[in-house]
């Protein structure tokens, strides 16, 4: 059974005229993962063009849940091997569990390596690179999705927006890795705070490195206790201000307040104490948010459910939580809102739950008290690690609070790529 059934079977229905309907997000969507697909034609010889289409389908133009809550592109359901987050949404049968990535980058590469692992896409590898009509059938004869009209859906959609055009510049020799990818916001700043725009497979440490910045302070400047860095991403080099030189803001679809906040440089707490706003959450679509003054009352946010299910017991806010063992993550709700619940730090949190980032996805399940056979750990365990799918030195280092230096150190390393299933020393010897 295919992975991605349900998500081709409700796009036929309710996207499949998307690229002709969505126009300008279907533009923005292109713009935005065309370099990351031609990045993986090169490394995994998947021809852009598909990879362009199938993320634009099956991902409604970033538009799904899935995509916008889990940075998952492609619909890949977690399977007895992940050991990343997770995202659950109703698919065969009620909510399924599906991977969910700290940017959306990771689920391309996750797709790439989907494809190349699997050996009912060998022949997928037999065609031409610049084939993607064979692609495109290859890929519904070796029961990728389940619709039929998959093989049409893809090539109308690279037809239609010209995607071919990126195998072709590929073939020609052009490099995306020479590019400078811009900002993911048009940044109003005009007290010139320095930043620079987060670069493919950056990470804060070396960002602190180039700019001999502390991680600490930049972490701080950049508020990300609230979000999870990714490709595009403005980081400021010096502190953001208390308010903007503009009065008022209004939010547009898929706004987040922590966008908002690097938009206009303005500090997170701020914006959310100006507008009367509880941390954590998002304001409404529409909503008319203060950037200078106070608000005289605070604009609508993001609904969530206020229901906890506990241990197959479903409990109201009013219940005493001090016995609870684990927390469904609700619409809208972030670590540090869940911390704050429980009365937790949002390390303790990213310890219990195997965490590499701040970033949790609705349904997702968090413990939140170890039951006592995780307790039995022994001390051993934290002498080495494994690496798991998407990790990084760099978040390994904050895991275990050991510097990325230290790790290369004991490990003999000379660089910071590490890989999957590569044993890490933590310790000295």
């Amino acid at each position: 059974m295919s992975y991605f059934k349900p998500f081709i079977i409700y796009f036929l229905f309710q996207f499949s005229t998307s690229c002709i309907a969505q126009n300008t997000t279907v533009a923005l969507y292109i713009d935005s993962f065309k370099n990351i697909a031609m990045r993986e034609m090169i490394e995994y010889k998947i021809p852009a063009s598909i990879t362009l289409a199938q993320g634009l389908l099956e991902s409604g133009s970033g538009n799904s849940r899935l995509a916008k809550q889990g940075n998952n592109h492609f619909g890949i359901k977690c399977k007895k091997d992940w050991t990343g987050c997770s995202i659950f949404e109703d698919d065969d049968a009620l909510q399924e569990c599906f991977r969910c990535y700290t940017s959306a980058q990771e689920s391309y590469k996750d797709h790439s390596k989907f494809l190349t692992d699997n050996k009912r896409y060998a022949n997928l590898f037999l065609l031409s690179i610049s084939d993607y009509k064979g692609w495109a059938a290859v890929l519904l004869a070796a029961g990728y999705a389940s619709n039929q009209k998959y093989t049409d859906l893809l090539i109308s959609c690279i037809e239609r927006n010209k995607l071919a055009k990126y195998d072709t510049l590929i073939l020609n020799g052009y490099n995306p890795y020479d590019l400078k990818m811009a900002a993911n916001i048009q940044i109003v700043n005009p007290k010139n705070i320095p930043n620079t725009v987060l670069q493919p497979n950056e990470t804060i440490e070396k960002v602190s490195e180039q700019f001999h910045k502390s991680e600490k302070k930049l972490e701080k400047y950049n508020d990300l206790d609230y979000h999870t860095i990714q490709p595009g991403d403005v980081i400021y080099l010096k502190p953001k201000k208390r308010k903007a030189s503009i009065s008022t803001h209004t939010v547009t679809e898929g706004e987040t307040m922590w966008l908002i906040s690097q938009k206009y440089a303005i500090k997170l707490n701020s914006l959310y104490h100006k507008n009367l706003m509880v941390k954590g959450t998002d304001a409404a679509d529409g909503s008319v948010l203060q950037l200078q003054k106070k608000a005289n009352s605070a604009p609508d946010t993001i609904k969530k459910v206020i229901t906890y299910k506990l241990l197959d017991t479903t409990y109201t806010r009013n219940t005493t939580l001090s016995n609870a063992q684990y927390h469904f993550v609700k619409q809208g709700e972030t670590l540090y809102s869940i911390s704050k619940l429980y009365v937790m730090t949002i390390e303790n949190l990213k310890t219990l739950n195997n965490l590499q980032s701040n970033s949790v996805a609705e349904g997702q399940k968090l413990f939140i008290k170890l039951l006592d056979k995780l307790l039995e750990t022994p001390k051993e365990v934290l002498k080495i690690h494994t690496v798991k799918a998407g990790e990084t030195l760099y978040s390994i280092s904050k895991k275990y609070n050991i510097s990325v230096k230290d790790i290369k150190l004991y490990n003999n390393l000379t660089s910071d790529s590490i890989a999957l299933g590569q044993v890490l020393k933590l310790q000295k010897g």
